[in-house]
């Protein structure tokens, strides 16, 4: 008798930025994938290390191309040469923090130029901007790419949309197990493009939702009440005004990351799983030792994806199912 072979499930990982100036695809997606293997190799390496990522399949959605020219038009600089030189010297000094204890609030102090008045003024000013009606204002000042995606500059979010979109359906449709990793302003990207993803007609021969595994945000401003707003679904109600294909949604905040001064997302979305459209939605709480230019930069993606807490939920979902 012939035993007939079963596949076993694919594992995809899709990774999205976030906002401001950046260097070329291929560039920011090894600065990206080199962190999470530093982060494995320190804290996982019993597990495999950084070998776990070759496991999966990694996918990388890059739009800053788009960003990069709304910013330009907007009456921005951008010296690519010097970014990326500060991109790796801010990814060396992380990784020379061979322990978990030195990602500790008592280490994150003792960074240069930290500071929690811009968090502080972003908390104060949020409620007061909101109430006068000029958030949208305020935004495109201080991050016109933001501002730009929401009206659709450009067709701005149309295109970032479409670039997250042709993956994370293609790894829908085939059912696998996936891991969506999203940062700042693509954290907005890939909760309008599950929104969208989700409330599409079902073919009746598959009437179950196909959905994401783990959806996990860095540095997101999905708290903040303008964004939440502005979402896609918004303006619905019920069941209708959520994305309803995500399984686990885990959100990562870091103290003094103005980006996410509203650092949970647990409270503002506690209808999803009031409605049972989630598993589970959990807030975490770091300290972002990164450091840009010589500053402390909490929001940068590196000292997200290299923190012990980040490194440890994408060990856990490396090493399940």
């Amino acid at each position: 008798m012939s035993t007939q072979l079963i596949d076993p499930v694919k594992r995809t990982l899709i990774m999205i930025h976030g906002r401001g100036w950046k260097p070329a695809a291929e560039t920011l997606e090894g600065l990206w994938r080199s962190a999470m293997a530093t982060g494995l190799e320190r804290d996982h390496k019993d597990a495999g290390g950084s070998a776990l990522l070759d496991t999966v399949d990694m996918q990388f959605v890059y739009y800053g191309d788009f960003s990069n020219e709304l910013l330009q038009s907007a009456g921005g600089k951008y010296d690519p040469e010097l970014d990326i030189v500060d991109r790796q010297q801010a990814l060396r000094a992380l990784r020379a923090l061979k322990k978990k204890k030195q990602f500790r609030r008592q280490y994150y102090e003792a960074v240069p130029g930290k500071s929690s008045l811009k968090e502080f003024l972003v908390d104060l000013g949020a409620p007061i901007l909101s109430a006068l009606n000029v958030t949208n204002t305020a935004i495109g000042r201080k991050m016109p790419e933001v501002a730009a995606y929401f009206r659709n500059t450009k067709g701005f979010q149309e295109a970032a949309q479409e670039r997250l979109a042709t993956p994370l359906q293609e790894a829908l449709a085939r059912n696998d197990r996936i891991l969506l990793v999203s940062h700042c302003l693509g954290s907005v990207i890939a909760y309008d493009t599950l929104w969208q993803a989700g409330h599409e007609p079902v073919d009746s021969e598959f009437p179950h939702v196909p959905r994401v595994d783990t959806w996990i945000t860095l540095g997101s401003p999905l708290g903040d009440e303008f964004v939440k707003r502005h979402l896609a679904g918004a303006k619905s109600s019920n069941a209708q005004r959520f994305p309803t294909n995500i399984i686990n949604w885990l959100n990562i905040a870091a103290e003094d990351d103005y980006t996410c001064h509203d650092e949970t997302v647990a409270n503002d979305y506690a209808r999803m799983l009031d409605r049972q459209l989630v598993s589970q939605i959990k807030d975490y709480r770091i300290y972002n030792l990164a450091q840009r230019y010589g500053r402390s930069n909490p929001h940068h993606s590196a000292g997200y994806l290299i923190h012990p807490r980040f490194t440890g939920l994408l060990a856990d979902w490396l090493q399940s199912g």
